[in-house]
């Protein structure tokens, strides 16, 4: 299920045109943005930032975390969500990791977590006031990555 499909789709990535990864971050960096952010990654989202901390392949970019760069927003969820909170209010449970590039990002959404202790992936958009879920695009991480890997290598 959605382990698997994390697993696979990291896999497979590789496959993709452009692959790029950043490396993996040290535990103590995670530990520092979990820190910061109030909020205990996933499973998949740890070892996401434990072994690649960053992702990107043909037009795609799944943010990592990076805890000494906090100016810097584009591919840093961390420094986004900091700056959000603090510019838009954006609520504590909302991570972003992924610009659509359209006015929209997906964020975890860390106040629904499913069976496996993952947070279910969000569409959300400020209104100027708030934001607002627009839709729910994946169940979990694992999922929104494969979703991406294979629109891509079937292209």
């Amino acid at each position: 299920m959605s382990w698997e499909n994390y697993e696979c789709s990291m896999e497979l990535a590789k496959k993709c045109r452009f692959y790029t990864t950043a490396g993996g971050k040290s535990t103590e960096e995670i530990e520092k943005a979990e820190r910061l952010l109030g909020i205990k990654f996933s499973k998949q989202y740890r070892d996401f930032n434990e072994k690649y901390g960053y992702l990107s392949f043909y037009g795609n970019e799944i943010f990592g975390i990076d805890t000494n760069n906090l100016n810097e927003l584009e591919g840093n969820s961390l420094a986004y969500a900091l700056n959000d909170r603090k510019e838009y209010n954006l609520p504590y449970y909302f991570l972003p990791f992924y610009n659509y590039d359209d006015g929209y990002m997906a964020y975890f959404d860390y106040s629904s977590l499913n069976s496996e202790g993952e947070p279910r992936i969000v569409i959300l958009k400020y209104d100027g006031l708030k934001y607002r879920i627009i839709e729910t695009a994946a169940d979990d991480f694992g999922d929104f990555i494969f979703e991406l890997v294979r629109e891509e290598l079937e292209s």
